[in-house]
């Protein structure tokens, strides 16, 4: 199916859907729009899971020691309420694991390194996976270095799919937008996942952090390199740069700006996606991508200000 059929066949669902109809499971053509939804951050009964197909829970972290084995999670009665409350509404729930984490790396790097940590990495995800009722599992080892950290990157992503789909679950990644730092992704794992969710955001303080230029240049890399369309989901932020602030906080500073990109905060310009934007990436992930994921939900405005309500509407093609 191509890249044309794939977005109109979004928009018939999205009418039929407005008929009437609520999301139920994704289908593999289905638009996705994916959220992060944290462990230190938000309540899970303010998620509304109408607007979305996948949740991914933030953070599990492996092992610093690098053997395969993991760190408790945090907050794990908010994880199981959450699955409960997606699974509920035909929502699917994936566990990320990995993420920033102060930029340090080091349980990957040095669990990736050895067939035998990999396996066992696989086998604590599954238990885990299976002790909480989840869906799948989404990697965010956000920097392999190109070369050897990048093979061993390919090889673990090869064994976690290998365990996931064998159990008819997901296996999806976090990925930077683009080159340099993109390099450490290597081509094989395109076909070992069931999409990536592309970072297409800070991509530097104020007017370079996600503006739509940078969602296009990141589809240009990715698919350039041979990711299925269907397969890429494009990341917008719920947050501003500089000061890191939430969306919500903005607009609790200036009504005007779900419909602007940037609010003056203590005389410093911060940039942000405001309903104009996320709507149009939104249409351009339609015309060329799988769907969309943002971070993070508890970011987000309520009512007629809310970014993931403006979402929903243009990827079920609502005015």
């Amino acid at each position: 199916m191509n890249r044309k059929h794939l977005a109109l066949s979004g928009m018939m669902a999205g009418l039929l859907l407005l008929a009437g109809c609520r999301p139920s499971g994704p289908s593999p053509q289905e638009f996705r729009i994916v959220g992060y939804a944290t462990a230190w951050s938000g309540r899970t009964r303010e998620i509304p899971f109408e607007y979305l197909t996948h949740v991914h829970y933030a953070f599990l972290l492996p092992h610093p020691r690098g053997d395969g084995s993991l760190l408790p999670i945090q907050n794990p009665d908010k994880l199981k309420n959450l699955v409960a409350a997606a699974h509920e509404r035909g929502v699917k729930v994936l566990i990320a694991v990995g993420g920033w984490n102060e930029g340090n790396d080091l349980g990957f790097e040095t669990l990736a390194a050895r067939p035998e940590s990999i396996r066992a990495f696989a086998a604590n995800l599954t238990a885990f996976c299976d002790e909480y009722g989840l869906d799948g599992v989404d990697i965010d080892w956000e920097y392999p270095d190109p070369g050897e950290s990048a093979r061993n990157y390919g090889a673990m992503m090869g064994v976690l799919a290998e365990e996931m789909h064998a159990r008819g679950r997901l296996l999806t990644a976090a990925v930077v937008g683009k080159e340099p730092l993109a390099a450490g992704v290597p081509d094989e794992v395109f076909g070992y996942v069931d999409y990536l969710g592309i970072m297409a955001y800070d991509g530097g303080d104020g007017p370079a952090h996600s503006p739509y230029a940078y969602a296009v240049e990141a589809l240009d890399y990715w698919l350039g390199r041979g990711l299925p369309p269907e397969k890429a989901v494009l990341g917008i932020p719920f947050y501003g740069r500089p000061k890191w602030m939430e969306y919500r906080a903005l607009v609790s500073l200036d009504p005007d700006a779900p419909q602007k990109d940037v609010v003056t905060v203590d005389g410093v310009p911060v940039h942000y996606n405001g309903i104009p934007t996320v709507q149009a990436k939104t249409r351009l992930a339609l015309e060329r991508a799988g769907g969309v994921m943002v971070w993070e939900l508890s970011q987000d405005a309520k009512g007629e200000a809310s970014l993931l309500g403006a979402i929903y509407q243009a990827a079920r093609g609502a005015p």
